[in-house]
């Protein structure tokens, strides 16, 4: 494939460093009031005549050593650029930047094939597992940075997200420029979307009749609540009730039905992990012989496990899910049976050169039937 020259690169006061960008943080007006919500209380006459002092005691009271090893190492900069010392004296109000510490991190996979590339915009195939972007435990393993360092573009930024469980398509912007044209494709839903997945048969005679045509339309009311795992959502019945407007719909397509074992054609689902003490065997790990469908999901909105939520829904949750319809206890994640969920295909017209762009994903599901995807 051929490569395009990257343009428009614009160094940030401290350079991403393994492709991971510098934190910054505005220094409080008052920083006692600040250590003193932390529980820590003192004399800021006394003790708060540094930079290096509030940094230490905010964040490392007990290592003053990973502070002073950031001075000395020169990577802490105000935002002009201004390199920083442990004698720089407090400065109320002043934005400094500097690289945080990093846990140790599992390693992920940097599988990660390209599908299309220009000037503009840059589509992968991401494995699941691998988070998007930087958050929680998950830093340096992630799309984002590992990209950013493969493909030495520290402007790439992702114009939308996929779960870290899920597959498939996701488009970077790799200017500044393509930034806000492709964003406000999507915020303008000028973007044409299709997942497929796996889950049970849906148990609802009617909602399956509908299935099998092309015609089953989901909606419903999510609400991502911080600190929450699971979204909280409202069926439509529920919203009518209540007298919420519902915020999400998607259509619901069933391509196949099938079972994993004894049926001609189909996968065979494999022995439950020994010692495995998270799996959930009526929703994750379905029995033998669990009459199963091969389904492509149209969302027409975008919100946080919109899918997944709608799905557990309808009483099919996809096989493999951990949070949908129980949240299952933490542990490394089940390679044998990855979230069956994938983002098959993307199309859009180009905002900046007009011409019509399908992705698709060549990545197939572990147990979609055979030949399907």
């Amino acid at each position: 494939m051929a490569r395009r020259v990257l343009k428009n690169q614009k160094r940030p006061p401290l350079p991403q460093r393994d492709g991971i960008d510098p934190v910054s943080l505005i220094l409080p007006e008052n920083p006692g009031e600040t250590l003193e919500n932390l529980g820590l209380a003192l004399n800021i006459q006394e003790t708060l005549l540094t930079i290096s002092n509030y940094l230490t005691l905010r964040f490392y009271p007990g290592h003053p050593e990973v502070i002073s090893a950031r001075f000395e190492r020169r990577e802490v900069v105000s935002d002009t650029g201004e390199i920083l010392s442990e004698s720089t004296p407090y400065r109320p109000g002043e934005k400094i930047w500097y690289y945080r510490e990093l846990a140790d991190e599992p390693t992920l996979s940097d599988d990660i094939p390209i599908l299309y590339e220009d000037e503009h915009i840059l589509a992968v195939d991401k494995p699941h597992f691998l988070p998007t972007t930087p958050r929680g435990s998950y830093i340096a393993q992630t799309a984002l940075t590992k990209l950013r360092v493969r493909e030495r573009n520290p402007l790439l930024i992702p114009i939308h997200r996929l779960d870290r469980p899920t597959a498939g398509v996701l488009l970077f912007a790799k200017t500044i420029q393509a930034r806000a044209p492709f964003q406000t494709m999507f915020q303008e839903r000028r973007v044409s979307k299709s997942y497929v997945a796996v889950a049970p048969l849906l148990p609802d005679a009617h909602a399956l009749a509908q299935a099998r045509a092309g015609t089953l339309q989901v909606a419903s009311r999510i609400t991502k609540v911080r600190d929450e795992l699971q979204v909280r959502q409202l069926s439509a019945t529920q919203c009518q009730e209540s007298g919420e407007q519902s915020n999400t719909l998607s259509r619901i397509e069933l391509l196949a039905s099938y079972s994993l074992q004894n049926t001609p054609g189909a996968r065979q689902l494999p022995s439950k992990p020994p010692g495995s003490e998270r799996i959930h065997p009526d929703s994750f790990y379905p029995a033998p012989n669990t009459q199963l469908g091969l389904y492509r999901l149209h969302p027409h909105t975008g919100k946080t496990h919109q899918l997944r939520a709608h799905m557990n829904l309808l009483g099919a949750p996809l096989l493999g899910d951990v949070l949908y319809p129980d949240i299952l206890p933490a542990a490394p994640d089940e390679q044998i049976l990855p979230l069956q969920l994938l983002a098959d295909t993307l199309d859009f017209e180009h905002p900046m050169t007009g011409q019509s762009i399908h992705l698709q994903s060549q990545r197939n599901l572990a147990f979609a039937p055979l030949g399907e995807r």
